[in-house]
């Protein structure tokens, strides 16, 4: 059995604002930079990735905050986790 979904889109570490046409990307897994050295993510531009997945109907799947302890800083986006995956076609 084979699993496909397609084209999938991974803003990680995202480091700035992104205008996205997602035409054909099947899902968008999103997060900020971590461990020693990580450069802060802006609520914002996720959130703004986030919204332009909603408006073109693609999955977005929130991965992490940008900090040195990603598991201190959590995973939830405008206060709840975004979980988000592709529907699987099976071939």
């Amino acid at each position: 059995m084979v699993v496909r979904f397609g084209a999938s889109l991974s803003c990680e570490p995202l480091l700035g604002v992104l205008a996205l046409d997602l035409e054909g990307i099947h899902w968008v897994i999103c997060g900020g930079e971590s461990g020693a050295g990580y450069r802060p993510m802006k609520p914002l531009w996720a959130q703004w990735v986030r919204d332009q997945c909603i408006d073109q109907g693609v999955p977005f799947h929130f991965k992490q905050w940008g900090t040195a302890d990603k598991k201190a800083a959590g995973r939830l986006l405008d206060g709840r986790t975004w979980d988000a995956f592709p529907a699987f076609v099976f071939a």
